[in-house]
């Protein structure tokens, strides 16, 4: 889900904040017709600032401010200084001063220096919300608690101030805290003005809670303001495939990837169109789009995708191509991989040799295989009797006349651990005496046979084949 936390972080910066300062309307305008030539003629434009500042407005900090502001924004770091020094010495105990101190710091990337001044702005003015704003996304990246805390005392002092669900919804969400993050945005959503941003970020967090259906709903409001919303189309696709809809997912699918904006797609995308093209029954088509999943992964830095992959072939009987697969997702994990996906491997290589048409090398190979993984991972939990069990079924298959009895010892194992568990399988446990007695009554150990046999029974009192084993052994 990485690429929707980056998403979802994106929009963090990207939520307006009120105003920051108060300045006549004419001053404003003035400010803002200058500061567009401060690149192209710094000089005339440092001179019509002064201009702005004779007079009655020698010591306005609103202007000083705006003035400082726009050297800001044009990245003139010194000058927006100076300014920011003229104005504390107008008034020293001016929230705004603090406010822009701290932005200042936070454009040098002075985080701890930024909230310093952010803390120093609420110091003069309890209910400066841009400070306790700022403070919480300054710190979101390097000590999210100090964000959520702050945060925390502005909704204690002002619990009328539904803003602050939404921006501690938004720390949550960073630290990966998505039920938290839900529960603050469920009280903004419902009593807040929320924008289409606020919608796709409502809907993500819907989405990741598994909330589908609300999901889809907060998605559908979102669209409807822009229908052309990248993520909340995303979403929507996304949505209808964990709902079932299919043919509906599928028409999402064709909107999101026509996008008029042609925006950069990311292996997600693909695999969701992928899986709604399987479980519409089209194969082509969804290994099309698996494909390009794969393709946006080169690095491997989602396996996942790649075992989801193999097993898309896996149910469609194509064991070659998803026995290629799952190495590739093998060789991603490393040491990382456990014992069931050991399991699986093993257990593909069984399948595989076991297909329609399968050559005699390649079933060797494949038997070959699966015996060496069975074997680790009963050497792995000796405790457990599949790697027995499977290890067993696979000799069996090399050895299907039971010539050579390969299965003999693996299905011994099996059963002595079967046989300690009063809730073991009894088909599985049938399975192991079957054989046993079969290759008991070819070695025409007859008594050894019979024992075999009558375990059977005593599982299955009406087993056939127990029945007429017995039967012809008198």
């Amino acid at each position: 889900m990485r690429f929707l936390c980056v998403a979802c972080c994106c929009m963090l910066f990207s939520v307006s904040l009120s105003a920051q300062e108060s300045l006549d309307a004419e001053l404003s305008r003035k400010v803002n017709t200058i500061a567009e030539t401060i690149k192209s003629n710094p000089d005339s434009a440092e001179d019509e600032f002064d201009d702005l500042l004779k007079g009655k407005n020698k010591k306005n900090i609103s202007l000083l401010i705006a003035i400082g502001r726009a050297y800001l924004a044009n990245e003139m770091i010194e000058e927006a200084q100076g300014y920011a020094d003229r104005a504390r010495k107008v008034d020293s105990k001016s929230s705004l001063v603090y406010l822009f101190a701290g932005d200042i710091a936070l454009a040098q990337k002075n985080v701890g220096k930024a909230c310093g001044y952010y803390e120093q702005a609420m110091l003069f003015d309890e209910d400066c919300y841009d400070a306790y704003y700022k403070y919480a996304r300054a710190y979101m990246g390097v000590n999210p608690q100090l964000s959520v805390d702050k945060l925390t005392e502005l909704k204690t002092k002002h619990p009328e101030n539904i803003d602050v669900d939404r921006e501690l919804a938004n720390v949550y969400y960073y630290m990966g805290k998505y039920s938290e993050a839900k529960s603050a945005y469920d009280d903004f959503m419902a009593q807040g003005k929320p924008n289409v941003q606020d919608y796709a970020h409502y809907a993500m967090l819907l989405y990741l809670n598994k909330n589908y259906q609300q999901s889809l709903d907060m998605a559908a409001k979102g669209l409807s303001e822009d229908a052309n919303n990248h993520l909340l189309k995303r979403l929507k696709m996304y949505n209808l495939y964990e709902l079932k809809s299919y043919k509906d997912g599928l028409t999402a699918a064709d909107s999101f990837f026509q996008d008029p904006t042609s925006p950069d797609y990311v292996y997600l995308d693909y695999l969701y169109c992928g899986r709604l093209y399987l479980a519409d029954q089209q194969p082509e088509k969804a290994f099309e789009n698996f494909n390009k999943a794969l393709e946006l992964d080169a690095n491997k830095e989602h396996p996942e995708a790649i075992k989801e992959v193999s097993e898309a072939y896996e149910s469609l009987q194509n064991y070659p191509e998803a026995i290629r697969l799952y190495q590739l997702y093998m060789d991603a994990i490393g040491d990382k991989a456990e014992i069931s996906d050991l399991f699986l491997f093993g257990r593909l290589n069984y399948m595989a040799a076991g297909m329609a048409g399968v050559t005699e090398e390649d079933k060797k190979a494949y038997l070959t295989k699966a015996d060496e993984i069975f074997g680790e991972v009963s050497q792995r939990v000796p405790e457990n009797y599949l790697g027995y069990f499977w290890r067993a079924r696979t000799n069996a298959m090399a050895d299907p006349e039971t010539v050579d009895g390969l299965a003999k010892p693996y299905y011994e194992s099996a059963l002595a651990i079967l046989e300690k568990n009063p809730n073991s399988s009894k088909s599985i446990m049938i399975e192991c005496e079957s054989y046993l007695g079969y290759y008991y009554f070819l070695q025409k150990d007859y008594e050894q046979s019979k024992v075999y046999w009558n375990k059977i029974l005593s599982l299955d009192p009406e087993n056939e084949t127990a029945k007429q084993a017995l039967e012809g052994l008198k």
